[in-house]
Formats: structure tokens, sequence, C-alpha cells
């Protein structure tokens, strides 16, 4: 098995929400700081265009978006499993509601005036700029991200409520052990707790607080770091795993030429051979000149296939 190799950047809430469940885990792997903002040169030819952030690289296999990323970590790792068949389907449900619509939420909350008077990166309107210009072309042909403030911190203080009052019965959002419902909610929580002028959003709420220091006591898993140019040395130097996937749901034959997109937003498209449409997964095999051949992996949910 090829080693885990993660891209991401310090800021970004779903590469926290990986970082914990690698520190769940007691995993081993490698760190690849990549910019928050594009371009990404070593990145690019790994992903084939997808430019959100988290991405997992094995070997020559890529995994984008952290639902695929944490279902491949926990197939790895399957003794604490965070897929407990009991709740299943409300856990994961829970999940993709929380890194969607309330990820919108937590955006409008974090990025309100007087956090952004705070915030590091935009104390240079150059570098500020440069975000925001960034963020605009990520979300170009969709509203997916927009919510006004006055709208979202209302909404964002009733399910803190919400969560405060179930955690008061469990240690986890579903019992004795933490689910990918309590890693969703985590990262976004810690998105609002970095900044210090936002801290106070958290203080009626005892229960929440205390179960977001059990997880973060997780820390971040065996950790080196790594840099790009060798983590795309790595792709074009193995042979990524073609397998076709026995269910194969699409009526699309497998090697099709496709191309795949998230739903929501970040409209770049991954081309490719697909060779993998399942229950749970996406892939399409594809040839670049700086990271040879590679399977890209995406998660069902929130993903398409264009032909």
């Amino acid at each position: 098995m090829s080693e885990l190799v993660l891209h991401q950047y310090p800021e970004s809430p779903f590469s926290e929400k990986i970082r914990a469940l690698l520190g769940y885990k007691d995993a081993t792997y490698h760190s690849v700081a990549t910019s928050i903002i594009m371009p990404r040169p070593d990145l690019m030819p790994l992903t084939g265009g997808y430019r959100k952030v988290p991405v997992m690289q094995m070997g020559a296999d890529i995994f984008c978006d952290s639902a695929i990323i944490c279902r491949t970590i926990d197939a790895m790792y399957p003794e604490k499993t965070i897929y407990p068949e009991a709740c299943l389907a409300t856990a994961d449900a829970m999940a993709y509601w929380t890194d969607t619509f309330f990820f919108k939420i937590c955006v409008a909350v974090a990025f309100q005036p007087n956090a952004l008077a705070t915030e590091p990166l935009f104390k240079d309107d150059v570098e500020a700029a440069a975000f925001f210009a960034d963020r605009a072309q990520l979300t170009e042909g969709s509203s997916e991200l927009s919510m006004s403030f006055d709208v979202a911190e209302p909404y964002f203080l009733s399910h803190l409520s919400n969560i405060d009052q179930q955690l008061a019965h469990a240690d986890y959002l579903f019992g004795a052990s933490p689910t990918i419902a309590d890693f969703s909610t985590y990262h976004l929580v810690w998105f609002i707790k970095q900044r210090e002028v936002l801290q106070d959003y958290f203080v009626p709420f005892d229960a929440l607080n205390a179960w977001y220091a059990r997880i973060e006591a997780f820390g971040h898993g065996n950790v080196t770091t790594m840099s790009s140019a060798d983590a795309l040395a790595i792709a074009k130097a193995l042979e990524p795993d073609e397998m076709i996937d026995s269910v194969f749901i699409d009526t699309i034959v497998p090697g099709t030429e496709v191309s795949v997109m998230p739903i929501d937003y970040g409209f770049q498209v991954v081309k490719g051979e697909l060779i993998v449409s399942g229950i749970d997964e996406i892939a399409v095999a594809r040839t670049d000149e700086l990271a040879g051949r590679v399977v890209v992996h995406f998660p069902r949910q929130g993903f398409q296939i264009i032909r």
C-alpha cells in the first residue's frame, strides 16, 4: 500500500476535518503545504483541474473531496469506524448537510465585518484582493455559498444550541464514539473558534465545548512534511489502481471519456476514462505529462458525471 499524502493548508476547515480524523485513527502520513489560492502548479497535474482542498494521494491514486477521503481513511484504519451501521444513514446525511448548507452559514459568520477587520490574511490589501478574486473564480456560476450574515447568524446560533442539547446526553453526536457527523461538525466549529473575536458565540454551550475539546485532543496523527514536487514525482513513478468497480450503476460504458465535477460550486471539470461508478464513489483514469497515469476518485454524493 502506498503511503498517504495529504495536500492541504493550515487555515482550511475541510483540511482540519481530515487532520482530526487522522489523529483519531493515529495514522501516519505526509503533509504537503499547498497555497491558499491558485495557482497550485504541482497539485493540478494530479487532480486534473479539481481545485478544492484538501486532496489526498496514495501513490498514483488521487482522492478529491473530504467525503471520499474520510471513507478511504476509515477503510485503511477500520478498528474505530466512523461509519457504524446502526446510524449510518442518519450520520452520513447529517455530515453531508453540515458540509454543504451549514458550511455556507459558517462562511457568512466567519467573514462578517467585525471578523474581517482582525483576519491576518486581509491586513494586506493586495493579498485580500487576490483571495477574494480567487474565491470568486471558484464559485463562478454558483450561488451555493451566498448567504448574508443577517440571515446566517440566527441559524448558526440555533444549530449550536441544538448540538449542545444533544451532546448533554452523550460524549458524541450519536453515542459513545465519534462518527463522520462529529468530524464534519467539528471542523466548522473550529473554523469559527479560530477567530478570537468570534469565540463569545460558544460561551453558553458547555456540552459543545467539552465535545470540541475531546475531538481536539485527538491531535493530527503522525505527520511528516513533504514537498509538492516530491509528491508529484511519487505519482509519476507508480501505477494507479485501475480495477473496474463490480457495481457500475451508470449506463455509461466503463472506459468512456467523461467529465466529473461538483454539483454545488467549483465547476472545474476533471476529464478522464470512467472506471468506477459505484454507490459511494466515482473514479476516472487520466494521463498527465507531469503526473503520468493517475486515477482520480470522487464521492458519489455531491458530484456529477457528464458524457
